[in-house]
């Protein structure tokens, strides 16, 4: 069983998400936009739908990323499409690596400024179990990320060539230059 969205998607809706993982549709990412409600909007991704409980951010908030690590897909797409939801602020201070980056589909220029030192690192998707390459996660991925961040990915090689071990960097200045705006 993956342990990306896939994993979040059946401890939510059970396991008929599972039954249909690559038989019926041609990929699994599609799947879960078919078959679940929630990671349907998340993918899009919209404003409106309401994600599993997660700590919830205030409106009033301001979240401020210093050194995002990265970690379990499923776990940084509900924290970020919630403060997309609750339109929380958010300033990248530092790097922000592998699913850190995912924080580019949900909160968009208009509530995520870059600092001076702000970076997002991107690789492949890999298993946590064996750090095998996920090339299905991948794409998935690269697809809800806005079109400037695919277009930078695209100039340098493409979602397929990215490093899984590694990490291709998309600096401050690089952020700025695609309309992130700069931190006060």
């Amino acid at each position: 069983m993956r342990t990306t969205l896939l994993a979040a998607a059946i401890a939510t809706y059970g396991t008929s998400v599972a039954a249909q993982e690559s038989t019926h549709y041609k990929t699994w990412p599609e799947a879960l936009r078919q078959e679940v409600p929630i990671l349907k909007e998340l993918a899009k991704p919209a404003i409106g739908v309401k994600p599993v409980p997660v700590e919830r951010a205030h409106q009033e908030t301001t979240i401020i990323i210093k050194f995002g690590r990265g970690g379990l897909m499923h776990e940084h797409t509900l924290r970020f499409a919630d403060y997309r939801l609750t339109k929380a602020k958010v300033e990248v201070r530092g790097p922000c690596y592998s699913a850190c980056t995912i924080v580019l589909a949900y909160v968009g220029p208009d509530l995520l400024c870059v600092a001076e030192g702000g970076l997002m690192a991107f690789h492949q998707v890999r298993s946590k179990e064996r750090g095998e390459p996920m090339p299905l996660e991948t794409q998935f991925l690269y697809s809800i990320y806005p079109q400037p961040i695919r277009d930078w990915i695209d100039r340098h090689g493409g979602y397929k060539k990215l490093p899984l071990d590694g990490f291709w960097t998309m600096y401050d200045r690089d952020l700025w230059a695609v309309g992130y705006p700069k931190c006060l």
